[in-house]
């Protein structure tokens, strides 16, 4: 009979383990999928192909919005723009420049703002680099945000800042510089959705 009942404990004691990992496993599942749903996964554009699958944007802006930097007047027919849901606003950018992915994330302190990329821009001089060119800053609160934002836009009761990457990471300047004249001189079009 002791011999039964050793093979008894030890099923028993297997099934425990196996329902204990079966659990474990599905809690790692499910803060992981509440992870990605905080955060937005990066989508990729292709600049005129944005546009098209659209059809035709709106690019006037909202009247309420202002700004603070002194930009030059733009011909809203010289400019495409992209919908970044999460923040409810339309980001408009000079028409013609390449494809570029965007993140919508968070700072520690809970400062939504989204960055956006282009893989041709990523160098070799600085760590991480992922090619980044420009972010757009929802509500800057803190005296870092607001020390890198070169130009600000007020929409509604929500401050947007646009923040230009430097240029000591990437390995193509030039293409840089493209990037960062298209959405910054689209960026006193922002508006919400």
């Amino acid at each position: 009979m002791a011999k039964g009942q050793g093979k008894k404990g030890l099923i028993v004691t297997i099934v425990v383990l196996g329902l204990t990992l079966l659990v474990a496993g599905g809690i790692v599942i499910w803060q992981n999928a509440n992870r990605t749903a905080t955060t937005t996964p990066a989508v990729s554009t292709d600049a005129s192909s944005a546009a098209s699958s659209k059809g035709s944007t709106d690019t006037t802006a909202a009247t309420s919005s202002t700004t603070t930097a002194s930009t030059p007047a733009v011909d809203p027919s010289t400019l495409d723009s992209i919908d970044i849901d999460p923040l409810k606003v339309t980001v408009f950018y000079t028409k013609g420049v390449g494809g570029f992915d965007f993140n919508v994330l968070r700072t520690a302190n809970g400062t939504q703002y989204v960055s956006f990329s282009n893989t041709d821009l990523v160098g070799t001089k600085c760590t991480n680099d992922e090619g980044d060119f420009a972010s757009i800053i929802k509500n800057p609160t803190s005296t870092e945000d607001n020390a890198t934002i070169s130009q600000k836009v007020k929409v509604g009761s929500d401050t947007y800042g646009l923040s230009l990457a430097a240029s000591n990471c990437t390995s193509n300047p030039d293409l840089l510089a493209k990037y960062q004249t298209a959405f910054t001189n689209g960026f006193s079009q922002l508006k919400a959705l």
